[in-house]
């Protein structure tokens, strides 16, 4: 069976030339290419996601049969030791080599499967808040550090997972209709298509940790330490998702170009139901008023929202959060990764930004799971040891006409 790379290629290839395809006979013949194609694919696809859940299924039964889950600081201490892997560690790395081929990327060292990963992070046995306070003398308890929220899968975005090579996504305009009078020649209008590329862009971090804690303390350390990698790459796609720059990283809404715009003032100003409106209308004014709309801003606009009344003669707030906790009937998410920092004008580095759409037009594209490179020698002299992690992630607004944003609110 062909890879999936290829076959998406080919399908994007063959839709290509169904578009400019002239005659009956090449419209047909086009037609049946690009439907052997999505079966082809479609059947490549249930290979795939079959091999992936047997994988997971045989993961599951080993844990079982060895009496024991994989541990990541298992496999990590054999890295650093230069022990060969074996076991459950082995397999999972096996099974991330697997992945990472499959999709066709390229890792520097050892591949997790995000499969295999469960939830949490600790840093340093001596240094209480690097890691000592998890080492364990009776019951322990621990606080989790404040994090922003993460809510974009719940705004209705779409999350691809286990892409394999680029991801074409296809937009269209209508045709346009007319009048004339009988006999007169009718102008050609044709559909209108754009095609944005999905990619893997490389996201990283880097995790110090110690000999001694990883050794050590009984508290469940691995539990931590997963989590904080996972919330890491989880936060650095939301970001990007929402203010992403392009170039290595994904370019994100807010700087994306097409997405409609309302400006409160020369310098900016406060939020206000007229505005709140106009955001509504410039998304409606362009038939973009459907699929799955709702806000997104930041924690001084949600405040904002929740005490500025919709009028003189009303008592009635934008954002009544002990009625409906929704702004003109559309849900409302909050996350401080919403830009506060930005400038208008004389108001430097002082803005806040609302953005309003359909969700269903932003795609998050994941490539398979983590690359983990273990560096035991940089910080040999502290017995510290460096964890590069690895992954490749991408975000596409494929109709921008779909978003609209404020970006100078006053908060």
């Amino acid at each position: 069976m062909r890879k999936i790379a290829e076959i998406r290629a080919d399908l994007s290839a063959a839709n290509e030339a169904l578009r400019s395809a002239e005659g009956e006979q090449a419209v047909r013949e086009a037609i049946d290419k690009v439907n052997g194609l999505i079966r082809e694919l479609e059947a490549a696809e249930a290979a795939e996601a079959a091999e992936r859940a047997l994988a997971e299924r045989q993961l599951r039964s080993d844990e079982q049969t060895a009496g024991r889950r994989f541990s990541l600081l298992r496999m990590l201490n054999d890295i650093t030791d230069g022990r060969q892997l074996s076991g459950l560690e082995a397999d999972v790395a096996q099974m991330g080599a697997d992945e990472y081929r499959r999709l066709g990327l390229s890792g520097s060292g050892v591949q997790v499967p995000l499969a295999a990963l469960r939830a949490a992070s600790g840093q340093n046995v001596t240094t209480p808040a690097d890691g000592g306070n998890l080492a364990e003398t009776m019951a322990s308890r621990y606080v989790q550090s404040l994090r922003d929220n993460l809510p974009i899968a719940r705004l209705g975005a779409n999350i691809l997972t286990d892409l394999v090579g680029t991801l074409p996504v296809i937009t269209s305009q209508d045709i346009t209709a007319g009048w004339g009078a009988e006999g007169a020649e009718a102008p050609t209008s044709k559909a209108s298509y754009a095609k944005a590329v999905m990619s893997p862009k490389r996201n990283f971090a880097n995790v110090s940790t110690t000999r001694d804690l990883l050794r050590q303390t009984s508290f469940d350390v691995e539990a931590d330490l997963i989590d904080k990698i996972n919330y890491a790459h989880a936060r650095i796609i939301e970001d990007a998702t929402i203010n992403g720059a392009g170039g290595n990283a994904p370019t994100g809404i807010l700087k994306t170009a097409g997405i409609g715009s309302v400006a409160m003032g020369t310098n900016g100003a406060a939020i206000s139901w007229a505005k709140v409106i106009e955001l509504e209308s410039v998304v409606a004014s362009l038939n973009a008023l459907k699929g799955r709309l709702g806000y997104l801003t930041n924690a001084k606009v949600i405040g904002a929202l929740k005490t500025t009344v919709c009028g003189s003669n009303t008592s009635r707030f934008i954002l009544d959060a002990l009625v409906s906790n929704m702004v003109n009937g559309y849900g409302i998410e909050m996350t401080n990764l919403v830009p506060a920092n930005l400038t208008k004008g004389t108001a430097a580095d002082k803005c806040s930004a609302l953005i309003f759409g359909n969700w269903a037009d932003l795609y998050v594209g994941h490539w398979g799971g983590i690359d983990l490179i273990v560096d035991p020698y940089t910080g040999k002299r502290k017995g510290e040891i460096e964890i590069c992690i690895n992954c490749y992630n991408d975000v596409l607004v494929a109709e921008p006409k779909s978003f609209a944003a404020i970006q100078d609110i006053l908060a």
